[in-house]
């Protein structure tokens, strides 16, 4: 069995390599895998977007039957516009408070009587809270009452029916797995099927398993348990998560010690989930210690998907909004380069290149095309040097100072690129003869973002040729800082500083 093993890895690395390129294979996952993988490669909806939806209903719903209460029962001395901004306080304190009772989550929309407990507690306290401030600014309680009721009462059977539609909803979405919650779990033997049986007992919620991964070959771990086949080794994991969309990794090794966690989560680390432990094994220190429950097992949680929920909509608005402005402004500059290109040299004014995107998924990379055209190098294998004889001499300017970047404000919009992230190599992109994620064993990781086109590297000093591994892997721990300090403020710090990191940098050829 040793021997089997030992030839597995051995097999693994040989072929990992496309001949000429260098670049890497994509790992070949056995048939149940892949095939398991291809059917949950569609995303899926998030429980966020589904509360965003009941707010805005919520909103929506207090928003017209107050304004119609209103209009029709006059208060006296209360303009048009006083009354608009009554009506939506109120909305937002209804809001308020059934946020903060938890009816926006999705453990209590998928449960009929709590999301419409939450939801008509919420409409009360709200309004009648709402009935204080204006009595207590001076209103008259006789004539206001009438009106109150007159919104309460039509607004209370309109939420709580879209309440009744969006839980029916959600659970036609959760049949047809569409709303799911993806578990994959790293480990077997027989210890491991009270868990699976745990998870299985939740679909109806929205949680599903899809499938069981473990590097023993030996009788410890059988190729089925619960039902379900094992799909491969910890290197069949990464590949299977880069294929399919899934939410969670549980490490379900009982009893696991120190360093078998650590060098489990360091080859799972370059996935963008959420990474959790089975709770018996030796965490390390840097795991975030916080802990859920499935069934009677105890989960800590380690690694935190990074940019999910409301931080990825948040981000995505940033981009689309200041991607739009800097189309519009620099608009101008960019006819006249693809101009100047044009009467440099012939060719396309465009260079496409594929490079590596989210979650190592290659992508097209727009540029404006900086080399001569029957010299211009896709795969980047042979880097550009202080120099280069492949360079126009637009190109030399561009280059110099990034215009040759500005396409890819486009790609930001298609949703390619981030306006702020570590930045896109090329799939083939190395220094020397090594391959870039050879020479980082968390370079991958890098890639738990979507690429940006400028990024905390860049601004750093990090930009332009890599042409050592100690430059590669400078630019490898940046990227990761940015990863794990994220937020709008320093996106747009980022950008702030760009213009002037194009300046004093000097090895950009």
């Amino acid at each position: 069995m040793k021997t089997i093993s030992a030839g597995k890895r051995l097999f693994a690395e040989t072929y990992r390599r496309r001949p000429w390129t260098g670049a890497p294979r994509p790992r070949l996952l056995g048939g149940q895998a892949l095939a398991q993988a291809q059917r949950l490669s569609q995303r899926t909806l998030r429980p966020r977007a589904l509360g965003m939806t009941q707010f805005v209903l919520d909103l929506t719903v207090l928003g017209a039957t107050g304004q119609v209460a209103f209009a029709a029962m006059p208060i006296d001395g209360v303009s048009a516009f006083e009354r608009v901004g009554i009506v939506w306080l109120g909305a937002l304190m209804v809001a308020l408070v059934v946020r903060l009772a938890g009816g926006y989550g999705l453990r209590r929309m998928r449960v009929l009587w709590q999301t419409v407990l939450a939801g008509a507690a919420g409409l009360v306290a709200g309004l009648v809270g709402l009935r204080m401030l204006l009595v207590g600014a001076g209103l008259d309680a006789l004539k206001l009452d009438p009106v109150m009721l007159a919104w309460g009462i039509p607004a209370l059977g309109l939420v709580l029916g879209a309440r009744v539609i969006m839980q029916l909803w959600m659970g036609r979405l959760m049949r047809t797995g569409q709303l799911e919650h993806r578990i994959v779990l790293v480990g077997g033997g027989a210890g491991l099927e009270p868990l699976v049986r745990e998870i299985d007992k939740l679909r109806g919620k929205g949680r599903r398993l899809c499938g069981f991964f473990d590097e023993r070959m030996d009788e410890r771990s059988p190729s089925v348990v619960a039902g379900y086949h094992k799909m491969g080794d910890i290197d069949d994991v990464v590949e299977f998560g880069r294929l399919a969309q899934i939410d969670t990794v549980i490490v379900a090794i009982p009893q696991a010690s120190h360093e078998r966690i650590r060098e489990l989560l360091a080859r799972l680390f370059v996935l963008p989930v959420d990474i959790r432990v089975l709770e018996g094994a030796a965490v390390p220190d840097f795991s975030r210690k916080r802990r859920s429950k499935i069934g009677a097992f105890t989960l800590i949680e380690i690694y935190k998907r990074p940019l999910g929920g409301f931080k990825a909509v948040q981000k995505r608005l940033f981009d689309i909004v200041f991607a739009s402005l800097a189309i519009v402004l620099l608009a101008p500059v960019m006819l006249v380069v693809a101009a100047w290109i044009r009467i440099d040299s012939p060719g396309p004014v465009l260079f496409r290149q594929r490079r590596h995107g989210f979650n190592n998924k290659p992508i097209e990379v727009l540029k404006f095309r900086s080399m001569y055209a029957d010299q211009c190098d896709p795969t980047a294998v042979r880097q550009v040097r202080r120099g280069d004889a492949r360079v126009t001499r637009v190109g030399r300017f561009i280059r110099r100072t990034s215009i040759d970047e500005l396409p890819q404000f486009f790609n930001v919009l298609r949703g390619e690129l981030s306006l702020v992230g570590p930045r896109p190599h090329a799939v083939s992109a190395r220094t020397g003869d090594i391959l870039y994620d050879d020479i980082s064993r968390a370079y991958s990781a890098r890639h738990k973002v979507k690429p940006g086109v400028t990024g905390w590297a860049q601004i750093n000093g990090w930009r332009g040729e890599m042409n050592s591994p100690e430059k590669i892997k400078a630019r490898v721990e940046h990227d990761l800082y940015y990863i794990e300090h994220w937020s709008l403020w320093l996106d747009f710090k980022i950008l702030l500083l760009t213009p002037w990191s194009l300046v004093t940098t000097k090895n950009a050829y």
